[in-house]
């Protein structure tokens, strides 16, 4: 009986532990799947862009001179007050005149003196505020700023001279984030000594009234390929030093296979990549790829 008891009990222990086994070889044979986001190659146009700041500046500044030494008897201006072409803005009493006894009429040039704005624009500089102040032949009333002649001011390094063609396209940046076109003007024949900067005038293609001295970002097209293969930027992994570049391509039996590639231009949403071993449409992963070993089995989440 004590023979038979152990016999039984050696068959429990044993029963047990190839049950045990066989669970854990289950559970190791069954491979890790990785839960991961894809898209496809697209064949496309991509561009990148340079990017150089700059403000905006009034060309035309007309200052109103004074033809005459005198009075000022009048002022119809104040700052900021936007002006017509030949509007009288001040009047000016000669010297001969005020020095005649009241009730003397003047005739010739012993009178008072009209003087009109020289152009049409708004008053940036105001130097006669009052009636009653003298100025001399030749003083500056005022200043008068064309607002239809606004421009952006850049200073572009030499070494991208070949973006500065007058008449290319470029877009203008404004610190509101609305971007607006632009047009090279003028590029003037003169380097700063220091910076080796070369200054370029720039024509905004737009009506909006603008302010001077308004700081704004100007981006060229700095070099365009087309009909590229194109992936999000992503999908396009590297190592830490940028020298070796890849995307996960996922087979037929949903696993990931690293794929080295080429990486071409690149702006802030795309990449083109170069590589023989892929096509338009292949399937990658866009989400999930950064770390992810070899020959992973993975599974697209939707």
């Amino acid at each position: 009986m004590k023979r038979l008891f152990t016999w039984f009990f050696v068959l429990c222990v044993f029963q047990i532990c190839f049950s045990c086994k066989s669970k854990v070889s289950s559970v190791t044979e069954e491979p890790h799947v990785v839960s991961v986001k894809a898209t496809h190659i697209t064949r496309g146009d991509i561009e990148n862009e340079i990017s150089f700041n700059g403000s905006t500046v009034y060309l035309k500044k007309n200052p109103v001179i004074s033809p005459i030494a005198g009075y000022i008897v009048s002022v119809g201006i104040k700052f900021g007050d936007e002006v017509r072409k030949d509007e009288v803005l001040f009047e000016i009493e000669t010297r001969e005149s005020r020095a005649l006894e009241p009730g003397v009429s003047t005739t010739g040039d012993i009178s008072t003196v009209k003087v009109p704005a020289t152009s049409e624009g708004f008053i940036h500089e105001l130097n006669i505020n009052d009636p009653g102040g003298y100025v001399s032949e030749g003083a500056t009333l005022c200043t008068i700023i064309d607002n239809k002649d606004l421009m952006v001011k850049l200073y572009i390094p030499f070494e991208y001279q070949s973006l500065l063609r007058k008449g290319n396209n470029c877009k203008i940046r404004l610190t509101d984030n609305t971007v607006i076109t632009g047009l090279v003007f003028r590029i003037l024949p003169v380097m700063d000594q220091a910076n080796q900067t070369q200054t370029v005038l720039i024509k905004p293609g737009t009506n909006r009234q603008l302010p001077e001295n308004l700081n704004l970002t100007v981006s060229f097209i700095n070099e365009k390929h087309r009909n590229s293969f194109l992936v999000t930027k992503s999908s396009l992994m590297t190592n830490d030093t940028q020298s070796e570049f890849w995307v996960m391509k996922i087979n037929d039996n949903n696993m990931a296979v690293k794929i080295p590639v080429r990486r071409g231009i690149e702006n802030d949403s795309i990449a083109e990549i170069l590589s023989p071993f892929l096509d338009v449409n292949d399937l990658i992963i866009s989400e999930g790829a950064y770390g992810l070993p070899d020959s992973t089995i993975i599974r697209i989440a939707r």
